[in-house]
């Protein structure tokens, strides 16, 4: 978690994260990016409004760092304080919020809370029986949402709309923040070549193996998990002429495109 607050916060936020949150109401809660100058993905952050001039983001803890360093590095004279980071305790669907804990906001991956504090740590060790399971099924309602994550499913120069995220991290409509006139013009005037995409397959996937599609290299694999049933998921950075239902190669295993659910 990072905490930004003072009378300037909303403003300093608004102009660097991709989404509308100085639009927030207190209590709200909004998914954002942030970006570099060049319109390149740099983090995910889940952004709560605590009061009219206090604001608590939830970031992955290997994006963190940066994040905090970006701000640090454009807080020139606004008159704020940023605060952390501090380690999330973790991530839960939203039957399984456990007892004691700060269930803080919904999560990227649908279905989810993202639960903080030392009450969550505890209740979290206590009322999971294989944590290695809930890991493992969390990664699978990930991929299965095609949900990136940074660093991960994206690279140095991953555009925002590669990553699948211009219609929910993104507001169209508010003013200039940081990497926005790169955003702009992949909506609105060219579009992008490659997309993060689901792939569905009998046997297991690998991430970092290419992927082929009518005898051509089309794309690679970035994530890879296996849902409840048994099915071999994976995320795959593909080119935009794939289209859905498409039999492709994924490293020698056989596999299908689909859109996320």
């Amino acid at each position: 978690m990072i905490w930004v607050e003072g009378p300037d916060a909303a403003t300093f936020l608004n102009g660097l994260l991709s989404h509308d949150v100085a639009a927030l109401g207190v209590g709200g809660a909004r998914p954002a990016l942030l970006l570099n100058e060049r319109g390149h993905i740099r983090a995910t952050v889940r952004v709560l409004r605590d009061a009219d001039d206090a604001f608590t983001l939830l970031v992955a803890p290997e994006r963190a760092d940066e994040v905090v360093s970006t701000f640090a590095r454009l807080h020139f004279t606004e008159d704020l304080d940023v605060l952390g980071p501090e380690v999330v305790a973790g991530v839960v669907t939203d039957g399984d919020v456990p007892e004691g804990a700060d269930a803080m906001a919904p999560g990227d991956v649908p279905g989810t809370r993202e639960v903080v504090g030392d009450a969550a740590v505890a209740a979290l060790t206590a009322d999971v029986s294989d944590p290695g399971a809930a890991r493992a099924a969390l990664e699978a309602r990930r991929v299965a949402a095609a949900v990136p994550r940074v660093g991960v499913d994206t690279g140095e120069r991953t555009l925002v709309q590669e990553a699948g995220l211009q219609d929910t991290h993104v507001s169209f409509s508010k003013g200039c923040y940081l990497g926005q006139e790169t955003v702009s013009r992949a909506q609105h005037r060219g579009g992008v070549r490659r997309t993060l995409r689901v792939l569905r397959a009998g046997a297991p996937l690998a991430p970092g193996v290419t992927v082929t599609h009518g005898g051509a290299d089309v794309g690679v694999v970035t994530s890879a998990a296996t849902d409840a049933d048994g099915t071999a998921l994976a995320l795959a950075m593909l080119r935009t002429s794939v289209p859905p239902g498409a039999a492709v190669d994924a490293g020698g295993v056989s596999a299908r495109v689909h859109d996320a659910r």
